[in-house]
């Protein structure tokens, strides 16, 4: 072990005495990451390689010259529009976005193209909703393209497709592209990976696993999701985002700060989460795209509306998001996993032992299912003898078992001793008197968890050993370097997103150091995971 490595693993062994410790690591489990987004993440453990990076293009290339289209061509879709109808993208500038519109005179060329850039970018990178917006007064972590249905939505850059989803709610129809090795928003010369995600489309032309290359049409713009008018929400989010897209604020947040959803985003909730997981996804693309267009246009009045909004459910995973789209748009949502209520913040999931339905008192010894001679016969011991895990009335153990997400939360709450707590909980598919009810109000209290748009839990969704070892390191505030450069296993990409926390459990002893293969996407058992927090519980003390 080198010097670097020794000082992380003290680094580690000063966080991680806490999960043996008290009550006090409560605060620490605070940045846990929703399980759900674990869980699509890890149905693309193997993404294939894409070409090496070549330069970016805009995610848009035409768009309606706003400032001269006719009124009653507004609403058409892309496909019945004319190319004298069209203009390239317009650049981006935020200075031109900020400029009142009061002030614009038509016929001026020059305020005109500013008029056109300012209803294509409706709502700037961590900007508000407001109508001359600023980029940096909020919290939106994207920009808005306003656009008509049906228009072509493109690949910025190589990659490899990571998400597909359709929600009838927040972000509608979106795609996530995961691009490796692309330089990074300040240094040209540091590589690093990114994620861009268009939003709110009417149909998508690629799958999971899709390699896709630099200007490959990818899809169709749209409505869906939470908008009132077709757009664009393009985004890219870095590595460090724990899930994609990433959106800064809970609507528990907001009931906390006594805002309305707007109002936060205006008020710029979360701007320290969004400034540290995205990037302005325009400047990005600007800074590092082979051609760049700075078009004029010719004046005529657009029509302007009266924004329309109103907050509704999240995508699965945290919260919300809003696009306000030539200042008549709804909200958007985004998360991969969120209710049509406020909920919470990221829901991780560290896999638990088993539930408890009774006040079984059995030992491993004597647990019919784990004799002296299983392998996980000393771990599940000493976890048993802590009172941390049981077994079930009929004298089992099912170590072989998978965890669910409930079990998870009673391991993770349990493993701290924190305070169960009991009181309402906002899921459909909860009831009161179910036995992990009180680890799931107290984790959702303390913004360990959230839901699903639908408004369930889905407590019995497993939980893999990909998710489990970042959900682990990440809520012990593990500093892990994200720079992988041997393969800990042969079944685990230096690229692949969970790399680092693989090695790293590896380098500390918790997973096997002798195996060529680890199968990160198969889900975690009793008895594994049992294993896990016993090894790991060792190197603290």
């Amino acid at each position: 072990m080198n010097k670097k490595q020794q000082e992380k693993k003290r680094g580690f062994n000063i966080r991680t005495a806490v999960i043996v410790a008290a009550t006090t690591v409560a605060t620490s489990i605070m940045a846990f990451t929703d399980v759900n987004t674990m869980l699509y993440k890890t149905s693309i453990l193997s993404l294939p390689e894409h070409a090496p990076y070549n330069g970016l293009t805009n995610p848009v290339k035409k768009i309606p010259n706003w400032t001269h289209l006719e009124s009653g061509k507004r609403d058409l879709p892309y496909s019945q529009l004319a190319e004298s109808d069209l203009t390239d993208l317009p650049y981006y500038d935020p200075g031109q976005l900020q400029v009142s519109t009061d002030s614009l005179k038509w016929g001026n060329p020059v305020d005109d193209s500013i008029r056109n850039a300012k209803i294509t970018y409706s709502v700037p990178y961590l900007g508000t909703y407001k109508l001359d917006g600023i980029e940096g007064a909020g919290s939106h972590p994207a920009i808005d393209i306003k656009v008509p249905e049906g228009t072509p939505v493109y690949a910025i850059g190589n990659g490899v497709v990571s998400k597909v989803s359709n929600q009838s709610s927040g972000f509608g129809e979106h795609i996530v592209v995961q691009h490796n090795n692309f330089p990074s928003f300040d240094d040209p010369n540091t590589k690093t990976v990114l994620y861009s995600s268009y939003s709110h489309l009417s149909a998508t032309l690629v799958n999971v696993g899709d390699v896709v290359t630099k200007g490959q049409q990818i899809a169709l713009s749209g409505e869906t999701g939470t908008a009132t008018t077709p757009h664009v929400h393009f985004q890219i989010d870095n590595d460090q985002a724990p899930w994609h897209p990433f959106w800064p604020f809970t609507w528990k947040e907001v009931a906390d700060a006594g805002l309305d959803f707007f109002s936060a985003v205006n008020a710029g909730l979360g701007k320290e989460s969004a400034t540290a997981t995205t990037i302005n996804p325009m400047k990005y693309v600007q800074k590092y795209m082979d051609n760049s267009v700075t078009p004029t246009v010719t004046p005529e009045p657009p029509a302007e509306t009266t924004p329309e909004v109103t907050p509704t459910a999240t995508e699965t995973n945290p919260v919300d998001a809003v696009s306000y789209v030539a200042s008549t748009e709804t909200p958007e949502t985004t998360a991969t996993t969120e209710t049509t209520t406020p909920t919470d913040t990221a829901t991780e999931v560290v896999t638990e032992v088993a539930p408890t339905t009774s006040t079984t008192t059995s030992t491993a010894t004597s647990f019919s299912d784990v004799p002296a001679d299983n392998k996980y016969y000393e771990s599940i011991t000493y976890l048993v003898e802590k009172n941390i895990i049981k077994g079930y009335d009929d004298g089992t153990f099912k170590p072989n078992q998978p965890v669910n997400r409930a079990e998870a939360l009673k391991f993770i709450l349990e493993s701290i001793s924190a305070a169960i707590e009991t009181g309402t909980l906002p899921f459909t598919d909860v009831t009161k008197d179910a036995w992990y009810s009180g680890y799931l109000f107290t984790a959702y209290k303390r913004e360990i968890v959230n839901g699903n748009p639908d408004g369930t839990f889905r407590p019995e969704n497993t939980v893999n050993k990909a998710e489990f070892f970042k959900i682990l390191f990440n809520g012990l505030s593990v500093d892990i370097d994200p720079v992988v450069t041997v393969a800990p296993y042969e079944d685990v990409a230096t690229t692949a997103w969970f790399a680092s926390y693989i090695s790293y459990a590896k380098e500390l002893g918790i997973l096997d150091t002798q195996a060529k293969t680890i199968n990160p996407s198969v889900g975690m058992t009793r008895g594994e995971v049992a294993d896990a927090m016993w090894r790991l519980m060792k190197l603290v003390k």
